[in-house]
């Protein structure tokens, strides 16, 4: 009776420690979700707005945030230059999320800032206005925005041109290269300012009109000569290039080495600086944003912080220009350096001297045993003794091996009948693969033959007519029955077109997986009737030739699935990238289908598009995944590592 009192409280305990943490998380954790929403001045892709937003995700996306929800938008202002760009952005945010309600609004880099401090009261009202990407410097609350918190730059100009020095103490002039774009612009003072904290310097401050200009210019810089990079995005012929190219391009003709303030320019060209991180303002940025999630940070407070920059010199530009380790600054970060081979393989090489050692330590204990075995003959029965409980154990040891090699066999046994399952299918598919290629030539061959075929015979009809009608058939007779000729050749000439498309897409191969698709989805929706909603990025640069022809044929497979048994009226095909991966979505209002049994029923010679989709997915080295319920459309998933 005592026993089941005890066990009775004792599960109580249990069932009471168990409750605490979950009641406590669930408090913690709360049942509204928080909307957060993000808006870049730029367009995605770029060097500082792809490290922006790993800093943002890094705090945003964490595992243990799940009750948030991120929402993002980009201006584009860099490739978009129109003042009108503001009103119809304006229009836009207002309609798509005038039914939400966030907590916090984040605005990257200025142009974003300006916007939102003109119109966040009627876009986003009641939301905490937050700002990360402010070019300015110490003090940063000189660069704040009332009603605004947010992280401003810090760009340490001096302590890049001192880094500069003390590389190359012989320098006699710095050359500015900067333009007039919204960031050139702001970031001229601190450029133009440097003047009077190193008067020993002749400062060159170059605004060319184009790129050609400017890459003439630094091409006849030499002697003692540094390059200080700030912004050149923008010429005054209207050319754009992004950060990226645009050092690129000036290193590619530079004899002296370039200096920058910003760590997305290392490995296109500049030699290094004191930097900012477009990671830790994301970082600070997200940080602010949980503040106003905890009731920490309450909307309208005016807050400036910023982050702590770092030095920072690529590996490769010190090698071209002779710098060692030992001129750097201290704590200085070097990037792009090679792992020597010990560094490399040092797990295996403390592995190794561990196995040495411990080897080492055996040989030592027997020499022991040998020495005192021969020394303590009195002592035998006792030795013996206890090598019997060594053989014991021994023995306990062996079978204890010999059962974990017998279950090693067995599981050997199941991965050979798994391979010879996965021959058999193999085998199949092989198959499957010549039905589908001679049904493909048969279908080619009945194509020529009932379109072309029936189409030549027709102009070659059309052709002895004319001959037979010269001399008997006046002049426009004549001309009518050319322009009739020429009609039938030019519908000739489509179908050999598509003829030509159906086996290869030419728009893949000229201009690359963006154009091919969008054309691609634009014809099926136009041909099949069906509305349809398009929202892509920009892939070409991920992948090569295979991989981008894979991706075609995988979207064309699922329009070509969608077209023959969903019966929808509308689709949405979307293209995004998250931090290393590119996702694509294809997905249908349709009748849709159980999707356990149809893989269940269908047979490997019915089954081919499925399969060969799958197939070209796994070659990537992604994942694909299949969401459908009778009723409720369809939705195929394909995650791509880039």
């Amino acid at each position: 009776m005592r026993l089941m009192v005890k066990q009775k409280i004792l599960l109580l305990l249990c069932l009471f420690c168990l409750g605490v943490p979950c009641s406590a998380a669930l408090a913690q954790q709360g049942p509204e979700q928080k909307k957060i929403f993000v808006l870049h001045s730029y367009h995605s892709g770029l060097g500082w707005v792809e490290d922006v937003n790993d800093g943002l995700y890094k705090v945003l996306l964490a595992k243990d945030q799940q009750n948030l929800e991120l929402h993002m938008e980009y201006m584009d202002a860099q490739r978009l230059d129109d003042s009108d760009n503001f009103q119809l952005l304006r229009a836009q945010l207002t309609q798509k999320y005038r039914l939400m309600q966030f907590a916090a609004v984040i605005a990257v880099d200025d142009i974003a800032i300006n916007f939102l401090a003109r119109f966040h009261g009627e876009i986003f009202p009641g939301a905490a206005i937050l700002f990360c990407g402010k070019i300015g410097s110490l003090p940063p609350e000189k660069y704040g925005v009332e009603g605004f918190a947010g992280v401003v730059e810090n760009v340490e100009v001096n302590a890049t041109i001192a880094a500069g020095l003390s590389l190359y103490p012989d320098t006699k002039e710095v050359v500015v290269i900067n333009d007039r774009s919204v960031d050139g612009i702001l970031l001229e003072p601190l450029l133009r300012r440097e003047e009077a904290n190193f008067p020993a310097l002749h400062f060159e401050f170059l605004t060319p009109s184009s790129m050609d200009e400017l890459v003439d210019t630094v091409k006849g810089l030499s002697g003692n000569t540094i390059v200080l990079l700030g912004n050149f995005t923008r010429d005054e012929s209207g050319g754009v290039f992004t950060n990226k190219r645009s050092s690129w391009l000036i290193a590619s003709r530079c004899k002296v080495p370039i200096f920058s303030m910003w760590d997305f320019y290392l490995g296109s060209g500049p030699l290094g600086g004191r930097m900012v991180s477009g990671m830790a303002q994301g970082e600070m940025a997200a940080k602010l944003a949980m503040q106003v999630v905890w009731g920490e940070l309450k909307p309208g407070e005016t807050r400036t912080v910023t982050t702590d920059n770092y030095y920072a010199f690529d590996y490769n530009e010190m090698r071209w220009f002779d710098i060692s380790y030992g001129s750097l600054p201290e704590k200085s970060t070097v990037t792009e350096e090679p792992q020597s081979v010990l560094w490399k393989y040092k797990k295996f090489g403390w592995t190794a001297l561990g196995i040495a050692l411990a080897l080492e330590a055996m040989v030592i204990v027997l020499s022991v045993l040998i020495y005192r075995s021969k020394k303590a003959e009195a002592a035998l029965e006792e030795h013996r003794n206890t090598l019997e409980e060594v053989v014991h154990l021994r023995t306990l040891e062996l079978s204890s091996t010999n059962r974990i090699l017998q279950n090693e066999i067995e599981e050997r046994k199941k991965v050979e009948a798994a391979l010879l399952d996965s021959e058999e299918v193999l085998h199949q598919l092989s198959n499957n693969l010549l039905t589908v290629q001679e049904n493909e030539r048969q279908r080619i061959s009945v194509e020529l033959h009932d379109e072309l075929g029936q189409s030549l015979a027709a102009l070659k009809l059309q052709l002895r007519a004319i001959v037979s009608g010269f001399g008997k058939e006046s002049l426009e007779e004549l001309s009518e029955e050319c322009e009739e000729m020429r009609s039938s050749i030019n519908v000739i000439i489509e179908n050999v077109r598509r003829l030509s498309r159906n086996l290869s897409p030419v728009l893949l191969d000229d201009l690359g997986i963006d154009a091919a698709l969008e054309h691609l989805i634009s014809h099926f929706a136009k041909l099949s009737g069906m509305e349809a909603t398009i929202d892509l990025v920009e892939i070409n640069h991920y992948f090569g030739q295979n991989s981008q022809r894979m991706i075609y044929r995988i979207v064309q497979e699922s329009l070509n699935n969608m077209s023959k048994h969903a019966d929808a009226t509308a689709f949405t095909v979307q293209i995004e990238k998250r931090q290393n991966r590119i996702f694509l979505v294809v997905k249908d209002n349709g009748k849709g289908f159980n999707v356990e049994e149809i893989f269940k029923s269908i047979s490997p010679e019915k089954g081919m598009g499925l399969t060969a989709m799958a197939e070209r997915v796994r070659i990537l080295r992604g994942s694909f995944d299949i969401e459908s319920e009778p009723g409720h459309g369809t939705a195929v998933h394909v995650t791509i590592p880039v």
